[in-house]
């Protein structure tokens, strides 16, 4: 019972796992779980069990306490124990912990658990212009930002960037933003699919001559100019959120500049 509450509570919160793709899978890995859980209450509470095994009069008297102790362990555990597990799992340093230990002990696994090239190229969940090519030739694309969203294995490929942009038939983007709202493009038939990075810090502009009646980045105004430019780079290195991990985005700069 505790392994099966615990399955469905984690695909809850961390979506279908690509490595239980079979119902007996499935059934296995909810097994293995209900075992750990069983040894774990029975390392930990184990004396109790046994004296409620030899005295059933004492357990016929103690229901309700022992319904509440049912609720408790069989699934108010499990169930919090799940999304516990995958928000460690999940987190920046586990990752950084758990990868060391691979590399020190040598357990990597000799292939990628990542389903598809589709779930691998959105897990970096980063700011970009994205275009898509289906099969008819026609471009779609937009900004994928701190609003958008990829879908992952085993829903069908399909992008909702938060701005969509008029393309060219050679691919290239125009200054037009037809949906500012968003848009879902379904990439099922698509030929190729372009990452065009946003990154403000490869576009730094020369510093203007000084002329007459032209305005220059000195004098009284100089030390503001500079607070301002610094926030700014620092809010373009933001990461946009992706499967339910949000953050916020960044404005989207016209993608002829590019």
């Amino acid at each position: 019972m505790p392994g099966f509450v615990y399955q469905v509570s984690k695909r809850a919160v961390a979506g279908p796992d690509p490595e239980q793709r079979e119902f007996g899978a499935q059934v296995l890995h909810a097994i293995a779980a209900t075992v750990t859980f069983g040894g774990l209450y029975a390392l930990f509470l184990g004396s109790t069990v046994v004296e409620y095994v030899r005295d059933p009069d004492r357990a016929l008297s103690d229901v309700q306490f022992l319904a509440g102790a049912f609720v408790l362990f069989g699934l108010l555990i499990p169930w919090v124990a799940a999304k516990v597990v995958y928000w460690a799992v999940s987190s920046e340093w586990v990752g950084v912990v758990k990868g060391w230990l691979l590399d020190v002990f040598h357990l990597r696994r000799p292939y990628n658990p990542v389903p598809t090239a589709w779930d691998w190229a959105f897990k970096k969940g980063e700011a970009g212009w994205v275009r898509v090519q289906l099969e008819g030739g026609r471009w779609y694309g937009g900004y994928y930002g701190g609003s958008s969203y990829a879908s992952s294995y085993p829903y069908p490929q399909e992008i909702f960037v938060e701005q969509g942009w008029v393309i060219e038939s050679d691919g290239t983007f125009t200054n037009v933003c037809h949906a500012p709202g968003g848009m879902v493009i379904k990439c099922t038939n698509a030929v190729t699919v372009d990452f065009i990075p946003f990154d403000t810090d490869t576009e730094e502009a020369e510093e203007p001559e000084e002329t007459d009646g032209q305005a220059t980045r000195e004098g009284p105004f100089a030390a503001g100019y500079e607070v301002v430019r610094a926030a700014v780079r620092w809010l373009c290195r933001v990461r946009p959120r992706r499967r339910g991990h949000r953050e916020q985005g960044h404005a989207a700069e016209d993608p002829r500049d590019r």
